[in-house]
């Protein structure tokens, strides 16, 4: 064969190539994963016996003691759940310390709730002894003793969750001098995270009265002398008059994952974002069904369905109502080229021209997808062949956090399911506990976006719109019944502010 002669190309491909140039492809700006922490609701467990929780899961070839322990907990003690690992794993919160510990050692479901009880009357016969307000188990409830300091706990990280408040009010400051260097340690010697310029703004996190307050400003977050920076009502008054965007924030010398002073306090005035775990979660729900069947127009994750009835099914469970059909999906959400695709993006395929097949992206050039008859519901790789544009339908932002921001338009606005009764709830033990039976399904909590509803009346996923504000259908509750909503916020203090409302609620087209 002559090495000149042109490459001979088929009209299929002519034609899918045609059909690419006819759309427009964005590119995407690369998604960072943020270091801040969310708060989750609160999943309780016990130590059936003294524990030992580990840095790592041990695997079955190795010992416990291959693993180093990073903080201990007696029989009794108190610990959250906030993953489950497929092996038989958990990983856990107690106090300071996290890491992993089998599920088998602890009390879980209704023996956690039995040795809740008995904590939660404990605590108040204390309180009503002190006379005190009642604020929780902890304090009565033994809590791990760190054997391991968090700085050096690689586990520490493993999910930036917590069922602590990760969202703080914000405490204005100003620098007073002409650069003020942002330490990882309470330590003139210490190594510079960051300086912020003379006038430059950060927020105070925590001690505020020492000589060194722990202070965040844009991303750099560490340790300034308290005597550098100016706070207090002027202060406040003046940011507020002129607005936050108008200062100046620290500039980086330290990425925040470098810096060991990052997690001195979980808090933040903003929360993190965790996108990347909703990619995870939305791979983890699609997996469970491979090997399930492939049935030409269905939608049954269990019992049967066709490549966009899958997709379709899998993205309802997150609050997404995708169109039915392959074609119609390609132009649904964001499109972008197939090499920009992240997992969790939805990769389309075309033949002479025409889309007929979407898949998942899972990442590494695998997908999850409902193949056909013959191979039903399976895990593949990406068939660069036929695969001609991505689009991305999972948001990568954060969620607009002040639950009365208006971030809804009059288009988006569907059936009047009625008048509801509104309350308010955080992440704490006062409204999370087996009382008021506010309870998780899987998704992060996070302020301005989570409502726990009755799901008989509104379907897990399901988006509506409540004074302006778009919120999604993520919790439940044994004291949520029929026309009734409890909308997450950060801070105890809020939901009790805001007490009890009667709102019109409409489902979000």
């Amino acid at each position: 064969m002559n090495q000149f002669q042109p490459e001979k190309i088929s009209a299929e491909k002519i034609k899918n190539a045609s059909l690419i140039l006819n759309q427009k492809l964005m590119t995407l700006p690369k998604v960072v994963e943020d270091y801040r922490f969310w708060t989750v609701a609160r999943k309780y467990a016990f130590a059936k016996e003294n524990l030992i929780i580990r840095e790592a899961i041990v695997s079955e070839e190795d010992n416990d003691d291959s693993v180093r322990a990073v903080g201990k907990l007696r029989k009794n003690g108190l610990l959250y759940i906030l993953k489950e690992e497929d092996n038989g794993w958990v990983y856990v919160e107690s106090g300071r310390v996290r890491g992993f510990v089998r599920l088998e050692e602890v009390l879980t479901d209704e023996e956690a709730n039995q040795q809740l009880e008995i904590y939660q009357k404990k605590a108040k016969e204390r309180a009503e002894r002190l006379k005190q307000e009642y604020t929780g188990i902890e304090g009565t409830a033994p809590m791990a003793r760190e054997l391991l300091s968090w700085q050096e706990n690689e586990a520490y990280t493993y999910l930036r969750a917590t069922v602590n408040q990760t969202v703080v009010e914000k405490k204005y400051a100003l620098a007073e001098i002409e650069k003020v260097e942002v330490k990882e340690e309470k330590d003139e010697e210490s190594r510079v995270i960051g300086v912020i310029p003379k006038g430059g703004l950060c927020y105070i996190l925590e001690d505020e009265k020492e000589e060194w307050s722990y202070i965040e400003s844009g991303d750099v977050r560490g340790f300034v002398k308290s005597d550098s920076i100016e706070c207090g009502e002027e202060i406040q008054k003046q940011v507020e008059e002129k607005h936050e965007d108008t200062f100046s924030m620290a500039k980086e010398k330290i990425k925040p994952e470098e810096n060991k002073a990052c997690y001195y306090t979980l808090t933040s005035t903003k929360s993190g974002v965790p996108s990347g775990e909703i990619r995870r979660s939305i791979l983890e729900f699609a997996a469970q069904f491979i090997g399930n069947p492939y049935v030409w127009g269905g939608t049954s994750l269990t019992e049967g369905a066709d490549c966009s009835g899958f997709v379709q099914s899998i993205y309802k469970q997150y609050g997404y109502d995708l169109p039915r059909v392959s074609r119609d999906q390609a132009q649904y959400g964001t499109k972008i080229p197939v090499e920009d695709a992240l997992p969790g993006d939805l990769i389309f395929y075309a033949n002479s021209g025409n889309i007929y097949h979407v898949v998942m992206y899972a990442g590494e050039g695998k997908t999850i997808e409902a193949m056909s008859t013959d191979m039903g519901i399976v895990q593949a790789n990406v068939s660069k062949e036929n695969a001609v544009w991505a689009t991305r339908v999972l948001k990568d932002d954060g969620y607009a956090s002040n639950i009365s921001d208006v971030n809804a338009t009059q288009d988006m606005y569907g059936k009047n399911l009625g008048t509801f009764k509104l309350t308010y709830y955080c992440a704490c033990e006062l409204c999370c506990n087996i009382e008021t039976g506010i309870t998780a399904t899987g998704a992060p909590v996070v302020e301005g976006r989570t409502i726990a509803v009755d799901p008989k009346v509104i379907p897990y996923g399901t988006q509506v719109i409540i004074g302006g504000h778009v919120f999604t259908a993520e919790d439940c509750g044994g004291a949520i019944k029929e026309n009734r909503i409890d909308i997450y916020v950060n801070e105890h203090e809020k939901a009790l502010e805001l007490g009890v409302n009667y709102a019109d609620v409409y489902l979000k087209k």
